[in-house]
């Protein structure tokens, strides 16, 4: 299960890196991202994950979009990890790698895209099924609503982190980050039944790193107090789907500090 978490955010970020010379890492453990980057530099890419929640990453399961190089391997060096997915692996890197006991090394030759599939869940008495295809935002028709607007990257970055929040329990935020070669995320808030929990979560997971951060939503939020939790830690841009009746209280929320926001029209849920 989390092999496959994995390689479904890894397989969104190639879609969102694609024409780029960047590699992505994920940091996937009991099903949930700990901590997911691209990067001009695999090594930093694992770096960066690693630091959005390097305590929960204990035991993890890792993608990496691209052949682990030998300065990444040297870098993960003795920690624990359960398993590591991969097109490939460089000799030395997998010399490293294979003197931890018990670390698995699999290769994935290709990653290919992820399309419609059939998803079945067993309920008691019976079985619920449906198709799902990859998440689907227009990027073209977001919208921000606020009368701080965002910055031309604030769109790639929206980008990142909801490939990200499409493999993360419900109900769940991201808070996300352009570091200087890439996009890290930099706390999860996952599978809480209050939204605005999920934001203190992921605040805590992030500390300091949370201020000028994005926070990227997978359903509206029903209350003002998600976006005024945010500003607390210097969140300076959110995305979320908009739909609330309460939609106009989170935009004046917004407006009040200064904050850019975004209403993609598009739902994140994962159940």
């Amino acid at each position: 299960m989390d092999l496959d978490g994995a390689l479904r955010i890894a397989r969104g970020l190639l879609k969102d890196m694609e024409g780029k010379k960047n590699h992505g890492c994920v940091i996937i453990k009991h099903t949930n991202p700990c901590g997911v980057a691209i990067d001009s530099s695999q090594k930093n890419a694992w770096k960066n994950a690693l630091a959005s929640d390097s305590e929960s990453a204990f035991g993890c399961v890792v993608a990496f979009t691209s052949p682990v190089e030998k300065e990444t391997a040297e870098e993960i060096g003795g920690h624990f990890l359960e398993c590591i997915i991969a097109p490939g692996f460089s000799e030395e890197a997998l010399e490293i790698l294979s003197s931890k006991k018990n670390r698995r090394m699999l290769t994935l030759s290709q990653f290919l895209p992820r399309e419609d599939e059939l998803r079945i869940r067993q309920l008691d008495g019976g079985w619920v099924a449906q198709i799902q295809g990859p998440p689907s935002v227009d990027w073209d028709s977001v919208k921000c609503v606020t009368k701080t607007q965002g910055t031309p990257e604030s769109i790639s970055l929206a980008r990142f982190g909801s490939t990200v929040l499409s493999e993360v329990k419900s109900n769940s935020v991201v808070l996300v980050a352009q570091t200087n070669t890439g996009f890290s995320t930099v706390g999860v808030g996952p599978g809480q039944t209050s939204r605005v929990e999920a934001v203190r979560i992921a605040a805590r997971r992030a500390g300091d790193r949370a201020v000028g951060s994005m926070m990227v939503s997978d359903a509206f939020f029903p209350f003002r107090d998600g976006i005024d939790t945010a500003n607390e830690i210097g969140v300076t841009t959110v995305v979320q789907p908009g739909g609330s009746i309460r939609d106009q209280e989170c935009i004046d929320a917004a407006d009040e500090h200064g904050i850019s926001m975004f209403f993609t029209g598009q739902r994140l849920f994962l159940h």
